[in-house]
């Protein structure tokens, strides 16, 4: 029998939601990044992972919970109140994608391009690509995020700006602020 068919449902990991705390804004990486970390080097990430998707919400900030990950792939689950999440970047040595599971999110491009993503639609970011994008009014947003390391000699979480300079994830300088939850509200 092999490994995946011999797991069962009580394997399944319910992930830890995680947000920003005024403490930590500007002081290294951000949580998707330590949580992916973590996960390689437990050795979990060299094993099978069966997840489910929840993710507490936030009534501010951002909230990531990190659903699987291997040395170069990963599934986050991300949730966003109203508002800004960050400004035009693009990850150098990743390719990823966003799914809209909630609420609606504009994307902008580098020449002031928009879509607007509501429910079961999504896009491709191909390493390289200018982007950022805002949770729009109404209900928080929540997204599915896959991303794929293309070299993992270089640093997968390089993140530059439309002028070339860093843009850390966990920054002012990205729009990080305190996330603070609602005490009731999951998406599941």
């Amino acid at each position: 029998m092999s490994m995946i068919t011999s797991m069962t449902t009580s394997m399944t990991a319910v992930p830890v939601t995680r947000g920003h705390t005024e403490a930590g804004i500007g002081k290294g990486k951000g949580t998707m990044e330590l949580d992916i970390e973590e996960m390689i080097a437990s050795g979990k990430a060299l094993k099978p992972q069966i997840f489910r998707m929840a993710i507490q919400l936030p009534k501010s900030g951002r909230a990531a919970a990190l659903l699987g990950a291997t040395d170069r792939m990963w599934v986050n689950l991300k949730a966003y109140a109203e508002g800004g999440e960050n400004v035009l970047h693009a990850h150098t040595n990743e390719d990823h994608t966003f799914i809209i599971l909630a609420g609606r999110a504009t994307f902008t491009g580098p020449n002031g391009e928009k879509s607007t993503l509501g429910r079961n639609e999504g896009i491709m970011l191909p390493r390289g690509s200018l982007y950022y994008f805002h949770a729009e009014p109404g209900e928080p947003l929540v997204i599915l995020r896959m991303g794929c390391v293309i070299d993992p000699a270089r640093d997968a979480w390089e993140r530059k700006g439309k002028d070339g300079r860093d843009v850390p994830a966990n920054s002012e300088t990205n729009k990080t602020t305190k996330t603070v939850f609602y005490e009731d509200r999951v998406y599941e």
